[in-house]
């Protein structure tokens, strides 16, 4: 009874998880699809999240994080 129970809430889980993140499956698949040589630009979605700061001020300053001179091997700027 408990293994039945925890196998609907599982395939339930997964059912939601998906269907929350169905654009984004479906942009990545046309994105794959035209990395592979087959598609058009035209058909992938443009709807997508937004992984940037959308205003000013919200990111981190240059020369810091992922765009840190010394990571990407450029001279280090002492500020």
């Amino acid at each position: 009874m408990v293994g039945k129970a925890l196998r609907v809430l599982v395939s339930a889980g997964v059912t939601l998880f998906v269907a929350s993140q169905w654009t984004d499956i479906m942009r990545y698949l046309k994105i794959k699809q035209l990395s592979a040589g087959r598609g058009h630009p035209e058909l992938v979605p443009v709807e997508g999240r937004k992984a940037y700061p959308q205003h000013p001020g919200e990111g981190t300053p240059d020369g810091t994080g992922d765009f840190d001179a010394a990571l990407r091997g450029g001279p280090v700027r002492v500020a």
